[in-house]
This record gives structure tokens, sequence and C-alpha cells, in this order.
């Protein structure tokens, strides 16, 4: 276990007064999973394994929507598709934090196309950080509402695990992994992940929206002396997915009456993804810190190819005004019984992502007082490539036939492309029980487009069209702790920040977040009021927005976004009670009309689109002997899809989740789990065009053995 704790004081023998030195293979952004605050000033949440894997969910929309503060969008009712937002950012695509895996950047695009399809598939991870506040100074680009990162296995020796296991709607789920000691110096982890399913869409009575999903992970991580100094560490991960997924929604009406049903049109409808990380770091420790470089490059592609038009007009307008379109909606129906032209774009991109990180760490003291100083440098280059086409289908009834295919790169050929330089400073001051945290992030950003045009698939350059924009921007942050017998009470201010892509005069998204809260110092209890003023609010005409797909990116206005967020658990004996909620206030503060569909011409006072005003989850777990029962209520409020309208169109839901694991032998378990138990279908999205549903009650029946 080797490179350290980003957040940690690191001891000089001599002095047993500093903290001790702490040791993971993974670089983590917070301290241990069992005291958070003691390191880092502003609150934070570690999702353990032990947790992620209570009721066996591989959505981790479902999963992190428990947290307080974090907030999540269903979608395709697997976790195929994360949308997650942090702190009033909105969830889009997860397009508004920083995703991270060990601390290293893990979206397919960060700079040049944050709303890309990307979600970990969370079976492999040893926790999960969630951090808010100031604690951002050390992620971006993101820094508005927080970051997530995604920590990978730290385990020592030698140990097999294997889960096998089958449920409702076809649904297979597998993995194997485990770790083995190579002689003293070398340790290595691995694993392979299998899941698929039939699907629960309903289209002309046959079962559609099926998928299969493949995901392995490498590590190895070698000691380069006898003294654990240098160390060099290896990673290597690819995922693969092959889906029946679809943009196609329903009305609001077919949505409550037939929460399954698909619509004819979306029958061709497919998402195929493949990605394969490598990264390669070195760490060198010392006796007051340490240094950590890391080298990284991502490749994606994916290719989403799925009804776009019909007779000429997109599915977001036809799926929102069918009265307006009725040969259309008909049509997309499968019930026109004239021909209706469709077309199907194959929205197929590449995406490069990779950079040298380099950070480092170094603690001193000076009489009374310990200074903890850090620093980082990330220089990231990334690029999203567009090779698009579009096929034209004959609608008939319900056949859908193919006319012809699109000419390569005709419906979209271009590259987005940034080069990034960043870098942060932050220093900690300890006194007896104050801690004062100060720094700043920097981000130079040149981010590019280079369109070839429609009629160059060759891309020869003959009509190729160019712009650029550039940013550089300066995010400080400060926060303090006081901590007392019995309470920690923290408060921080932090500019947060967006940037603003390519297309030239768009500015980027700016923030001042500020936090204020209290923990208590013997049980799980935390309480915190946060506050974020955004200007110049970024909009994207994303297709999963409802927008063209262009992906350009616009600025709005302003808006105010108010809240608090606590959690609690409790121990009665063999009986525990864990409780989450966040309560917001989410607003636009001035008047504009936008082009967003998730916006529309907003006044002054409207609400921010998919941000509840509470919501909160409940679990209950108990033992018995060896047995274990948990049960989990999750309450979501009523939230808009655009902040134009004048109803609630996202009811508010309660969904409940059930698991209980029996021992066979020690090594061996067997578990039943049962997601939304009381199969509620209620509506959760208006987008990316149409109205979709939470998934129905699934079960899933495990066995896991550990050897």
């Amino acid at each position: 276990m080797y490179p350290l704790l980003l957040t940690i004081f690191f001891s000089v023998p001599a002095d047993t007064t500093l903290p001790a030195q702490v040791e993971l293979e993974s670089i983590t952004i917070t301290a241990a999973a069992n005291d958070p605050n003691k390191h880092i000033s502003g609150s934070a949440v570690i999702l353990t394994q032990k947790e992620l894997m209570i009721f066996d969910q591989s959505d981790a929309n479902t999963l992190l929507q428990n947290q307080p503060g974090v907030y999540a969008q269903q979608e395709d009712g697997w976790g195929l598709r994360m949308n997650v937002g942090i702190r009033g950012t909105g969830t889009l695509r997860s397009s508004r934090i920083t995703l991270m895996e060990d601390g290293i950047l893990t979206a397919p695009a960060a700079y040049s196309a944050p709303e890309a399809y990307y979600t970990p598939v969370i079976w492999k991870y040893e926790q999960i950080e969630v951090l808010k506040g100031a604690a951002q100074v050390i992620t971006g680009p993101q820094s508005t509402g927080g970051a997530l990162n995604f920590i990978t296995p730290t385990h020592d020796g030698d140990g097999q695990e294997i889960l096998v296991g089958g449920g409702t709607f076809g649904q297979q789920k597998a993995y194997w992994r485990g770790q083995k000691a190579w002689g003293n110096r070398t340790q290595v982890q691995y694993g392979a992940y299998h899941h698929s399913a039939d699907g629960f869409g309903e289209l002309l009575n046959n079962t559609t929206g099926g998928f299969k999903l493949q995901d392995w992970y490498f590590k190895v991580v070698h000691h380069l002396d006898d003294k654990d100094r240098h160390h060099l560490h290896w990673f290597s991960a690819a995922t693969r997915e092959r889906s029946e997924q679809t943009y196609l929604g329903t009305t609001l009406e077919d949505a409550i009456e037939r929460p399954s049903l698909r619509y004819l049109a979306s029958a061709n409808d497919q998402m195929d993804m493949d990605r394969l990380m490598n990264r390669l770091g070195y760490t060198l420790n010392f006796n007051q810190g340490f240094l950590r470089a890391d080298l990284y490059r991502q490749y994606v592609h994916r290719n989403w190819y799925k009804l776009d038009k019909v007779n000429g007009q997109g599915i977001t307008s036809v799926l929102q005004q069918p009265t307006d379109y009725p040969v259309e909606f008909l049509a997309i129906q499968g019930v026109y019984s004239d021909t209706a032209l469709a077309t199907l774009k194959a929205n197929n991109r590449y995406y490069i992502s990779q950079g040298l990180q380099l950070r480092g760490q170094w603690s001193q003291r000076l009489e009374r007082n310990i200074l903890k100083h850090e620093a980082g440098l990330r220089f990231q280059y990334d690029h999203a490539d567009r090779f698009q086409h579009s096929d034209s289908y004959s609608i008939v009834g319900a056949q859908m036939a193919l006319q012809s295919h699109g000419a390569a790169g005709a419906a979209g050929n271009w590259i987005d492309a940034t080069s990034a330089a960043s870098g942060y400073y932050r220093t900690t001051w300890t006194r007896g029980s104050w801690k004062v945290q100060a720094g700043g992030r920097s981000e130079f950003i040149f981010a590019s487009r280079e369109d070839f045009g429609s009629a160059d698939p060759e891309r020869t350059g003959i009509n190729t069209s160019e712009r650029a924009n550039r940013t550089f921007i300066f995010l400080p942050g400060m926060s303090v702790n006081k901590q007392t017998e019995q309470w920690n009470i923290f408060a921080g201010i932090h500019r947060g920040f967006t940037p603003a892509g390519s297309k030239e005069g768009v500015l980027p998204e700016l923030s001042i977040s500020t936090e204020f809260g209290l923990e208590h110092t013997q049980h799980p209890l935390q309480l915190v009021a946060f506050h974020s003023a955004y200007d110049r609010l970024l909009g994207s005409d994303a297709a999963s927005a409802g927008g063209s797909g262009s992906g350009e990116l616009y600025n709005g206005g302003s808006a105010l976004i108010t809240g608090m967020e606590g959690q609690f658990s409790h121990h009665i004996q063999n009986h525990q009670f864990t409780f989450s909620g966040t309560w917001t206030r989410a607003v636009f503060t001035e008047s504009f009309s936008s082009e967003f569909e998730g916006w529309g011409n907003v006044e002054k006072g409207d609400v921010l689109p998919y941000l509840p005003q509470g919501q909160a989850s409940l679990r209950y777990d108990i033992q018995l002997k060896q047995i274990n029962f948990s049960v989990q209520s999750q309450l979501l409020g009523a939230r808009k899809s655009a902040a134009e309208l004048d109803q609630w169109d996202l009811p508010a839901a309660l969904v409940m989740n059930a698991a209980i694991s029996v021992p066979l032998r020690p090594s061996t378990t067997l578990k039943l789990s049962a997601q939304n138990l009381t199969n509620t279908r209620h509506v959760v999205a208006a987008r990316p065009a149409g109205y979709r549903t939470f998934a129905p009650r699934m079960l899933l029946l495990t066995l896991q053995v550990k050897f």
C-alpha cells in the first residue's frame, strides 16, 4: 500500500506529535473513511465498498442520490447513463461536476466535451468520495458544486472473490476479482465483470431495452527499494457496452398509462461504446511528504445509432407538441397507414484524453504550528472527434425499412480539441483546535474546433473552418475549522468555474459558493448550509438536453442556490438507522430568453429544472445472528423539466429497496435484493426527447464466494 492521501499530514520520524504517515496505493482526496473531516476543511461523503454493495445496485444514480447534496436524474433504468449534480449544478450527463478515478480525470473529454456519456462501472471501486465546498481547489476543471473520485482496490495479500447471479428481465450478473502478492515488493489486483439483461421495454409486444456490459481492470504496484520510498504503479481498465437504448421517450399521457412503452420508431436504436484507460505512476515518499507523477491516456469510442427526425422534424419537437405534428407522431407510434420518412443518425464519436499530472505535499512544524503545503500541476489534451452520418428509413404502419445510407461525415465532421494547463497551491495551518486552509487554482485553457464540413469526409481541408477560445482564470478558496470537545465547526468560501468551450465570445460560468456546517465528533451527525451565486450560466445545445446535438455552449442569466443538507446514523443494539436529506432552493435571479430546452423563456424567480426542493433517504439495517436485512426508502421531491413551465411535471415519488443476505458457510453468502419493491413507476425525466419512467421492480439473487 503505497501512495499517500492528498490531505493528510506527514510525520518527521523524530516528531511523534505530527500525524503518522498513511499509505494507499491509490491517491485519495479525503482522509480515512472513518474520520473524513480530520484532515480536510469542509463537508465530504465517503461511500465504502460495503455501502456500495448493500442492495447490489449497479445504478450510480440511485446510489449517489442517497447522499446529502447530491441530485440524480434517472434515464434508462439500468444505470448506463449517469446524470449526477451536486449542490444545484444540474444533472445533465454529470457535465457540471468533476469525475476522477484515483485522482485522475476520467471523463472521455473533460474540457472539450464535458457532457459526453460516461458512467463508471461501480462494481470494482473500493470507495467513492463526494467532494463539496472549498476542497475542490485541488480538483477541477468543474469546480462549482463538487467532484466525484472513484477509488480502485487497495487490498494487500492474496485473495479471490467470485459472484454469480440472475434476476428478473433476464438479468445476469457475474464478477471475479482478487489480489496477489508477488514476492515482497509487488502487489497485483485484477477483476472482470459481466452484466446483461433483456430489458423491460415493450415494443409491439416484444421486449426491448436490453444490454450487455463488460468491464475489467488490472493493477500493479511495485516497490523499487526496501525502504518504502520509490514506487511504480500501473493501471489498465476497459469497458464495453452494447445496449438497445434510445433517446425517444413517450408523451406524458403514455408514460403514466403505459410506463414501459417504447414506440416503433425506436426499434433500431442502439449504443455501442468501448473505453480503454492506461495510467503509469511514480511515487516518492519522504519523511515529511511525497511527490507523485501520473502519465495517463484514455480512449473512448461510442456510436449511438438512434432516431433523429421524422419527415424532417426533430423528435423532441414531435414529442413535446404531438398535436402540431400528427402525421409524424402517428409514424413514430407505428400506426400511420401512409409512408413517412425517418432519419436515424449515427452519433459516431472518438474521444482522447491524455496528460501528465504532478502533485506533492510537504509538512513542517513551527513551534505550536503545523503547516502543510500542497501543490499540483496538470497538463492535459483532450478532443472529441465527431464523424457522423444519417440513414433514411421508410415507416409504413408497423414496419421500418432502410432506404439509403447517408454519406460519411455528412451529419457532423469536426474535432473539438482542448489543451489545458492547470495548477494549484494550498496551505493548511493548524494550531490546537483551529485549522485554516487557503489556496487557489489556476486554469489556462485553449479550446478550438476544426470543422471539415459535410462534403469532405477525407478531411483534406478544402473547406475547413476554424475557431478558438482562450480562458485564463484564478480560483481562490478558503476554509476554517474549529474543533471542540463534541463538535467540529467549519465554514468555507470558494470561487467556482465551468469551462466555456471553443465558441468565440462565450465566457466561462462563474460562481461564488459558501458553506457553513457542524459535525459531531463522537456520533455520525453532520449538518451543512450551502449557498451558491451563479453568474453567466452555461447552457449546452446537446441532444441529450433536447437540443440539436451540436454541443454548442452559450451563456444564460444568473441564478441563486441555497440549501441545507444533513446526515445522521444511530445504533441501537443490532439495529442501525441511517438518514440523509437535502433541501434546496434554486432560482434564476434575472429574466432572459434561451433556446436551451431546459430553460426556455426564463422569468426572474423561476426554478432551475431537474432540481427537487427536497429529497431524503432512510435506511434500516438489522443483523439477526448472521443474517443481515436492509430496507431503504428514497423520497424525491417534485421537479420541473423546464424552467418556463407553470406545473411541476415530474412528480414526487417514494421508492423502496430491500436486501437480505444469508451466510451458507464462512466464505459463501446467498443474497436476495429487490429494487423498487413497491413497483413505483413515476415519471423521472422529459429528456432527451419525451418522458420516461422509473424502472420497474427488479429482483436479483446472487451467490458470493470468497477464498
